[in-house]
């Protein structure tokens, strides 16, 4: 890397804003543009780890800076609707291993530390395609109606514009894996009878299907399934339930086989897509921008192969925890129940579990 570089940042999602502001703290000019006409009000992503809070610190965001993050302490599991474990999160290196907060109040959060450094999001300006010599990576861009404009020529450009990002198709990066079966849908009401002790719930069936429950903000449940009826049977659980949004989506496990193509680099959910099982994909794509910025600003070149290396653990990690979720298998979920029942007694046997979720690792 050159020592000024410019750099384009194409998606302002979380790993995208995490990237930019890293390199604008640092004194390096950015440039961050994204397809949208504004920031989206759905929350996605309700649970922050604990080591993403540690890396956006810097930048002072924190829980206690953000003032209504639910630390994580306890998680109750049902199979069936039977109560199978209460079970009391352990701290990790003296922390919560995650607070719930809602994504986008995140993402509004390092969209202000970015502007404050001078950098604002470029909205309603869509990456169409690029050409790179030996110097420069020259970019266009295209307007809602589908004229090209030149954007620049840049060192690099980041492309941290999700599941579908235009970056990885123009350079034809392959992305491989697979998908999920199904259909999953996600929801959130508002209700006054969330239990005041317990911030996670999920909540098991027989037939493979799992709804996990999380309280990003008070008064607020968000609810996510591997099915199509969320919003049912959150309305079913809280009998105040006021529906806020619901919205089906596919689930796939697939990530590139490294992050990087020429001066191209992918980031967040252009880079890797999970299960949302184990809720990593935010922290994921945190993680990787602001990792990439340090590195890329400090000349680490093994940072290539430390994106890929991360990317496949979490990867591993939410595809384990999606089949244990799954599982009809009668035989495995009476050892999945068993092993919770005695975490809840007993909460170091879990602790391998919540240190993974905190991403200290």
């Amino acid at each position: 890397m050159v020592s000024n570089p410019r750099i384009l940042v194409v998606g302002a999602g979380a790993g995208g804003l995490a990237f930019a502001l890293e390199c604008a703290t640092r004194g390096t000019k950015v440039r961050i543009i994204d397809k949208r006409s504004g920031r989206s009000v759905i929350e996605k992503a309700t649970g922050v780890a604990a080591g993403v809070w540690e890396q956006l610190s810097k930048f002072d965001i924190s829980p206690k800076t953000v003032e209504t993050a639910i630390p994580m302490r306890n998680f109750a599991f049902y199979d069936d609707g039977e109560l199978v474990a209460n079970v009391p999160v352990p701290l990790i290196e003296d922390n919560p291993p995650a607070y719930l907060y809602p994504q986008g109040e995140l993402e509004r959060h390092l969209e202000k530390a970015l502007s404050i450094r001078g950098v604002d999001v470029e909205y309603g300006t869509e990456f169409h395609s690029y050409e790179e010599s030996n110097s420069s990576i020259c970019v266009k861009a295209q307007t809602k109606g589908g004229e090209s404009f030149a954007l620049g020529a840049y060192d690099c450009v980041i492309g941290a514009d999700g599941a579908h990002s235009a970056v990885r198709e123009a350079a034809e990066i392959p992305f491989v894996g697979r998908n999920y079966p199904g259909n999953w849908s996600v929801a959130e009401i508002t209700t006054t009878e969330w239990p005041e002790n317990v911030q996670a719930q999920l909540f098991l069936q027989t037939n493979g299907e799992g709804l996990f429950l999380s309280q990003p903000a008070p008064g607020l449940v968000q609810g996510i399934l591997n099915g199509e009826n969320a919003a049912q049977q959150l309305t079913a659980l809280f009998t105040d339930a006021e529906l806020r949004y619901e919205r089906h989506f596919n689930v796939a496990l697939k990530r590139v086989r490294t992050p990087k193509k020429g001066r191209i680099w992918l980031i967040g959910d252009a880079a890797h897509v999970q299960s949302p099982v184990g809720g990593q994909g935010l922290n994921l794509a945190i993680w990787d921008g602001v990792t990439l910025a340090e590195a890329l600003l400090t000349g680490d070149s093994k940072v290539e192969t430390i994106l890929a290396k991360r990317a496949r653990r979490v990867l591993l990690f939410t595809d384990f925890d999606y089949r244990m979720l799954s599982t009809q298998s009668h035989v495995i979920r009476k050892a999945r129940n068993k092993y919770w029942e005695c975490a809840a007694k007993h909460p170091s046997l879990a602790r391998w579990f919540f240190k993974i979720i905190s991403g200290i690792w």
